[in-house]
């Protein structure tokens, strides 16, 4: 009985974790700088680590999809609101750095992992669709 109300209470506790972490990653947009990584962002946060680590890896795979979630759906909402307005003008590795990755490559090789395409494909459609 006793084991039960532990791991009732470490679900929760999770739960909570997670979702104080999520806020203030969503909240701060702490995602969108390429540098961070989970034993800055756990100590921002004051979390330990390992907590950190192991709640977030409950959801995602590890920190970095769990980065590269949230990167994706920022530029995906942007795109579809149209606030990336002449970004394709920009210089590629900076519209990915604006984006919390550090080159055009590796926002190409996630983008093309999650939905087929570029964001120069993404951004054509964008502009023919209107």
């Amino acid at each position: 009985m006793e084991k039960d109300r532990i791991s009732k209470d470490w679900k929760y506790t999770k739960e909570v974790i997670f979702e104080r972490l999520d806020r203030k990653m969503k909240d701060e947009q702490l995602y969108l700088d390429y540098r961070l990584t989970l034993p800055v962002f756990s100590k921002m946060t004051g979390t330990n680590r390992t907590y950190a680590s192991r709640v977030i890896c409950e959801k995602y795979k590890g920190f970095r999809e769990y980065l590269n979630s949230l990167r994706i759906e920022k530029l995906l909402s942007d795109i579809q609101e149209e606030r990336c307005a002449g970004l394709e003008l920009k210089d590629p590795d900076e519209f990915a750095n604006s984006y919390g990755f550090r080159t055009r490559r590796s926002l190409d090789r996630i983008l093309v992992k999650e939905t087929g395409c570029t964001y120069r494909k993404i951004l054509r459609r964008r502009n023919r669709s209107k």
